[in-house]
C-alpha cells in the first residue's frame, strides 16, 4: 500500500514537472510583437503625412473653389444635425417647457447666427493655418512616442548607429515641418520610415519592418519622378519585390489577398511612370499606402 502511494506521488511530481516545462517552452516559442509606443511612431508619421496631403490639396484651390467646398461642408453638417434624433423628455415635460421655448429658441438662434458669421469669415489662409497646427501637434506626439520607446530599444540590443540615424531623420522631419516645405517633409518622412524598419525587425512577429521599407521606396520613387528621374524611380520600385516576398512568408492566409492588392498597386505605379503625370502618380501612391494600411489592420 505504501509503495503504491509513493508511486502515485512520484508520478504526480513528474507530470507536474513536464507540464511546467511545456508551458515554459510555449512562452519561449511565442512570437514577439512590437510595443504600442513603436507602432505609434509609425502611425503618427502616417497621420502626419495624410494631413500634409490635405494641406497640399487645400493650398492648390482657388479662393472661389475653397468657398464652394466650405459651403458644401456646412450644408452636410446642417443636414446631419437635422437628421439627428432629438432626446426630449415625455409629453408632460414638453408641455411644461413650451412657455420658455420662444426665449430659448431666440437665444439659441442668436448664438448660431454669431457662430455662422464666424464661419463665414473663414478664409483659405485661416484653414491652412489650422491644418498646420494639427500637423505640429501630431509631430509632438511622434516625438513623445519615440521617447517612450527609446529605452526599450536599448534593452533589445539596438545599436547606437541606428539610433543616431533615426534621430537625425526625425530632426530633419521636424525642421521640414517647421519650414512648411512639403517636398522636404515627404523626403524626410520616407527616410524616417526606412530608419524605423530596423526597430520592427527586432520583433519576430512583425511585418512592419518590410512595410516601412516599401513605404520608403514608393515615396522615394514619387519624389524621383517629380524631379524627372523616371529610370531611377522605376529602379526603386523594383526593390519592393524583395520586401513583399519576405512579407508573404510571415502572413496569415486571410491577408494574402491584401498582399496581392499591394503588389498589383506597385506594378500600377510602375506603369504610371511612363505617363510622367504627377497627379496620376499621386493617386497610385495613395492606393499603395492604403493597401499597406490594410495589411497592418
Amino acid at each position: 500500500m505504501k509503495k503504491n502511494i509513493a508511486l502515485i506521488i512520484i508520478l504526480s511530481i513528474f507530470l507536474t514537472s513536464c507540464t511546467g516545462q511545456n508551458e515554459k517552452n510555449m512562452k519561449v516559442d511565442k512570437k514577439e510583437v512590437a510595443p504600442e509606443s513603436l507602432s505609434k511612431v509609425f502611425q503618427g508619421i502616417d497621420e502626419l503625412l495624410s494631413k500634409v496631403d490635405s494641406i497640399m490639396e487645400t493650398a492648390e484651390l482657388k479662393d472661389s473653389e475653397f468657398q464652394i467646398l466650405k459651403a458644401q461642408e456646412e450644408k452636410k453638417e446642417e443636414k446631419s444635425k437635422e437628421e439627428k434624433p432629438s432626446s426630449g423628455g415625455g409629453q408632460g415635460s414638453q408641455g411644461q417647457g413650451e412657455q420658455g421655448q420662444g426665449q430659448g429658441q431666440e437665444s439659441q438662434q442668436g448664438g448660431e447666427s454669431q457662430e455662422k458669421q464666424e464661419e463665414d469669415k473663414m478664409t483659405k489662409d485661416h484653414e491652412l493655418f489650422l491644418k498646420w497646427r494639427e500637423v505640429d501637434k501630431k509631430l509632438e506626439e511622434i516625438h513623445t512616442s519615440w521617447n517612450d520607446y527609446e529605452v526599450e530599444s536599448m534593452d533589445k540590443g539596438n545599436n547606437q548607429q541606428k539610433s543616431e540615424e533615426l534621430k537625425n531623420n526625425l530632426n530633419d522631419f521636424t525642421i521640414a515641418v517647421a519650414n512648411r516645405e512639403i517636398n522636404d517633409i515627404y523626403k524626410a518622412g520616407s527616410r524616417l520610415y526606412n530608419s524605423l524598419a530596423a526597430y520592427f525587425d527586432l520583433y519576430k512577429d512583425e511585418i512592419t519592418g518590410d512595410l516601412s521599407r516599401i513605404k520608403y521606396s514608393v515615396y522615394s520613387a514619387f519624389l524621383q519622378a517629380q524631379e524627372g528621374n523616371i529610370e531611377e524611380a522605376n529602379k526603386v520600385l523594383s526593390q519592393t519585390e524583395e520586401y513583399t516576398s519576405r512579407v508573404r512568408k510571415e502572413l496569415k492566409e486571410d491577408k494574402i489577398k491584401n498582399l496581392e492588392k499591394l503588389s498589383l498597386s506597385i506594378q500600377d505605379m510602375k506603369l504610371a511612370l511612363k505617363e510622367k503625370n504627377m497627379e496620376l502618380l499621386k493617386i497610385k501612391l495613395d492606393v499603395i499606402i492604403e493597401n499597406i494600411r490594410a495589411l497592418r489592420d
